[in-house]
């Protein structure tokens, strides 16, 4: 019975087809003898948190299709073998996989059905228009245009079981205590800031910055043309990382405070910049201070003790302790994102500290490591966490 009734499915369709199809010059149609199934597209997508729908563009995450009949799969903790179409990048989390429309396209006008759910082999014919369960893969078959042959596929539709833009901390077991420097500074060198492709940095006991092109065997004071007054000297950090679109391009990022007693009423951090070009015969480059206009001191970083930063994501992430002069920020109680290379800093709800993490050190120092983990490290408690961005831990479907 189940054989006759795709069979009457297949006659009914491959008639109407043949209508649809029919010349009105030849009164003929061509029908073929190959099945594939081509494109595999979402429609509008529901989505429920906390009780609250919002909807989206399905068709906005690709599906990608393998056509082997011996590739291996594992979807859902289920492992299959045959033809299989996935979206590499997992749905939202919350959608509602359970009422899915979704549109399948295929080679010559082939005919899709989709097995019925907990009814193996029972087959219908697959409409763009009707809402499916996909909280398990579904079994498709498309057959030729002439009825004669047929393939099957897998169609899984995975969903994120966590919110990727939530940040989660972790209390690492090992204590942790700063390791001395051991490091000989060169003469008249106070500070090693850091380091780009081509260059290292340092500040000099006499508060001027400077810079190395044999990695720290030599030092020269560093090209700045003008408000060089507003160069930090203490409380320093700097990052380099590639800019993007070019092969040999450093952005450099420099941040600090001036000193308090010159100071004393000032409550935002200084923050230089650099772009050096490392191709051959590049011009020299020079550092910027990064102007802040005095109505915007909001989207400024604050003047925090100890400051230190990571590039992560898709930003820049700042830590600090106590404000100081003109600054009453309290000390590792908001991290600030800069996703603008510096320019502005703001609070992002995805960062915040761990519930019980010591405000009190004696200083933080922070890494990301290779797996993109945030690791922050406690001088006086000895305490270490760990922490990631949960959509920077997923792996993509192969």
């Amino acid at each position: 019975m189940k054989l006759i009734k795709i069979s009457l499915i297949l006659a009914m369709t491959i008639v109407l087809m043949a209508s649809c199809l029919k010349s009105d010059d030849s009164n003929s149609v061509t029908l073929y003898g190959d099945a594939a199934i081509t494109g595999f597209t979402l429609g509008t997508l529901n989505k429920y948190i906390d009780g609250k729908k919002t909807t989206y563009k399905g068709s906005s995450y690709d599906f990608s299709i393998d056509q082997s009949s011996t590739s291996k799969h594992t979807f859902k903790d289920t492992t299959i073998i045959g033809r299989c179409i996935f979206n590499n990048d997992s749905l939202p989390l919350g959608t509602d996989i359970k009422h899915v429309v979704g549109t399948i396209s295929t080679r010559n006008n082939g005919v899709a059905l989709i097995e019925r759910l907990n009814a193996p082999d029972v087959f219908d014919y697959f409409s763009s228009s009707d809402s499916i369960d996909y909280s398990k893969p579904r079994k498709v078959r498309v057959y030729s245009s002439d009825g004669t042959n047929y393939n099957q596929y897998y169609i899984s539709v995975d969903v994120h079981q966590e919110d990727g833009n939530q940040f989660v901390w972790t209390l690492m077991d090992d204590d942790w205590t700063a390791t001395p420097d051991e490091t000989v500074l060169p003469e008249g060198i106070k500070k090693i800031l850091g380091n780009s492709t081509s260059e290292r940095y340092a500040m000099s006991t006499d508060n001027k910055l400077m810079v190395s092109h044999d990695k720290g065997a030599t030092w020269q004071e560093e090209l700045i043309i003008e408000d060089d007054d507003k160069l930090p000297t203490r409380d320093l950090a700097l990052i380099s990382y590639p800019m993007t679109n070019t092969d040999s391009v450093d952005y450099v990022l420099l941040i600090g405070n001036r000193e308090v007693n010159e100071q004393n009423n000032e409550a935002i951090a200084m923050v230089w910049r650099k772009v050096v070009d490392y191709s051959k015969n590049a011009p020299e480059a020079s550092w910027t201070y990064m102007e802040r206009a005095a109505t915007s001191d909001s989207l400024a970083l604050p003047r925090l003790k100890n400051l230190t930063m990571v590039k992560y994501d898709d930003g820049i992430l700042a830590f600090g302790g106590d404000g100081i002069g003109g600054c009453d920020e309290r000390a590792y109680y908001t991290i600030y994102q800069s996703r603008d290379h510096g320019i502005t800093w703001k609070y992002n709800p995805s960062y915040d500290y761990p519930e019980d993490f010591d405000r009190f050190a004696d200083n933080v120092t922070a890494t990301v490591d290779a797996d993109n983990y945030i690791w922050l490290h406690c001088e006086g408690s000895g305490q270490v966490w760990r922490g990631r961005l949960n959509k920077l831990g997923w792996k993509k479907q192969k």
